[in-house]
């Protein structure tokens, strides 16, 4: 089914995007319940929601959660915030029974599967890169690799981080397959290291 029924069809699953449940909550339950969201923490990097559903009576009946990284994608960059209240209230109603049988809502899978594309867009690129150096080359960025895991093992994150920022500007190949030599913990570790270095530092 399209996604103007409410209903979208993604790799054989059927998912209900949040305003098709809203709708059936309201149809089902009209304004016996009250749905509720409020800001758990905001800053520059991350936003995180929560949906309360209670009764007239004040007692919750189910709650959501969800968290939006601004850096995650484009649309995060300017609306964290809404995706997120989208996200908690779409949990929220598929904690009360509103949610089928997958309790993730179509908008959160369509986002998690262009994020994957994304990554994987990234990875071979970087893949790519590597496969423009000579041995010697290849053989200097793994030993680098080899540092850097060595480091960041020892909790020597930005030890870690030094390391790969020894790749100059100019070594954009090397740089590109040392990343793909690497985990995504570890590279959201060296990430979390490169954002520190970017603070101003305190007078």
């Amino acid at each position: 089914m399209s996604k103007d029924s409410g209903i979208v069809n993604i790799h054989g699953k059927e998912y209900q995007t949040v305003a098709y449940r809203v709708g059936k909550f309201r149809e089902i339950h009209g304004f016996d319940l009250l749905l509720t969201t409020e800001i758990i923490a905001r800053d520059e990097d991350y936003v995180v929601m929560k949906a309360t559903i209670t009764n007239l009576e004040g007692k919750v009946v189910a709650t959501g959660h969800s968290e939006e990284r601004r850096n995650s994608s484009q649309i995060n960059r300017t609306s964290a915030l809404e995706n997120a209240e989208t996200s908690d209230i779409g949990r929220a109603l598929a904690a009360l029974g509103l949610g089928g049988t997958e309790f993730a809502t179509a908008d959160e899978v369509a986002n998690a599967i262009s994020q994957q594309k994304k990554d994987h867009s990234a990875r071979a690129a970087c893949v790519e890169a590597g496969n423009e150096l000579d041995p010697n080359q290849k053989k200097m960025v793994e030993l680098t690799r080899d540092k850097v895991i060595e480091a960041l093992n020892a909790d020597r994150d930005f030890d870690a981080y030094g390391l790969c920022e020894s790749l100059t500007d100019d070594m954009i190949a090397e740089k590109l397959y040392l990343w793909s030599l690497l985990d995504s913990k570890q590279r959201r570790r060296l990430k979390n290291q490169a954002d520190k270095a970017k603070q101003p530092k305190a007078a």
